[in-house]
């Protein structure tokens, strides 16, 4: 599993947890715990995601639009 989520994360772009989840055929859970794992582990770093400028000056802003604000990760 932590291949196939680590394969989702290398394609790019943003996706949720619980899309990665049907992707997986599991729950947001399972996803959210092996996520977690990998950030322990070194291979994801969560970004710090804040609300510190303007909207139009924020490079997630699209994606805060799309989904609403939440964790974001970046391969390690």
């Amino acid at each position: 599993m932590f291949e196939r989520l680590m394969s989702i994360m290398k394609r790019g772009g943003t996706v949720t947890v619980a899309q990665i989840a049907r992707e997986l055929d599991t729950t947001p859970e399972v996803v959210s715990g092996a996520i977690d794992h990998l950030e322990r582990s070194g291979w994801l770093r969560q970004m710090s995601v804040s609300c510190e400028t303007s909207c139009n000056q924020c490079v997630f802003a699209s994606e805060c639009r799309r989904f609403g604000q939440g964790r974001v990760w970046r391969m390690g």
